[in-house]
């Protein structure tokens, strides 16, 4: 377990968070020394592309007057933890699209980077690719409209508390429909993580349903 403190925020990085990292990267497939390095780059990459996405939760989190924000990196990702906050729904959504948002904007500022002549090729060419890849990619997936992604926070902020029914219906129809694309292109991975989101939505939805005597 790796503990650390970046702008006043304590950041837990979880073991699992590594595992991921080298599963994604191709961590699998390694044969040989020549096999490792790209594996090692990519979660490297991953490692800062992921913590830059929590630090911008956490910065609009202090902003609007949260002064205990925790930044954990976990398996499936990251999450900035904001202890006592009472966000109204258009600060949350602002807090929401802060971490996809940053991410977003540092890895189109890395993307720069991979002009002819400004940085030599080899290792750093590969560490910069991957981080531009990282950053914008994922960045776009977790503004999907499924909760609990950025996406489906925003969504669900948007519509209100009592439209949760609403938000849960968008998000267990956008996780099928992007799942099964994922799976059609070979995307096994994230098809999993919405695959479990699927049945998270579905499972509050049954509740929510029971609860109210559907």
């Amino acid at each position: 377990m790796l503990r650390f403190r970046l702008f006043g925020f304590p950041v837990t990085v979880e073991p699992w968070h590594w595992a991921i990292l080298a599963f994604i990267g191709g961590g699998l497939h390694i044969r040989d020394g020549k096999d490792l390095l790209p594996v090692m780059l990519f979660m490297v990459a991953g490692f800062f592309s992921i913590l830059i996405h929590e630090l911008g939760h956490a910065f609009m989190s202090r902003l609007f007057g949260c002064r205990h924000v925790a930044i954990v990196l976990h398996g499936m990702g990251g999450m900035a933890i904001s202890q006592g906050a009472r966000f109204n729904r258009g600060q949350q959504i602002l807090v929401s699209a802060a971490g996809p948002g940053l991410q977003a904007f540092c890895g189109g500022v890395a993307l720069v980077l991979l002009l002819p002549g400004i940085i030599p090729g080899g290792p750093a060419t590969n560490l910069v690719s991957a981080f531009v890849g990282v950053s914008l990619v994922w960045a776009l997936i977790n503004l999907i409209p499924v909760y609990p992604l950025d996406g489906g926070q925003i969504l669900q902020n948007i519509l209100g508390p009592r439209r949760i029914q609403l938000t849960l219906s968008i998000s267990i129809v956008a996780a099928v429909i992007i799942g099964g694309w994922l799976v059609l292109n070979e995307y096994y991975l994230f098809a999993i993580f919405l695959g479990f989101f699927t049945w998270q939505n579905y499972k509050m939805l049954s509740q929510l349903g029971a609860n109210r005597g559907w």
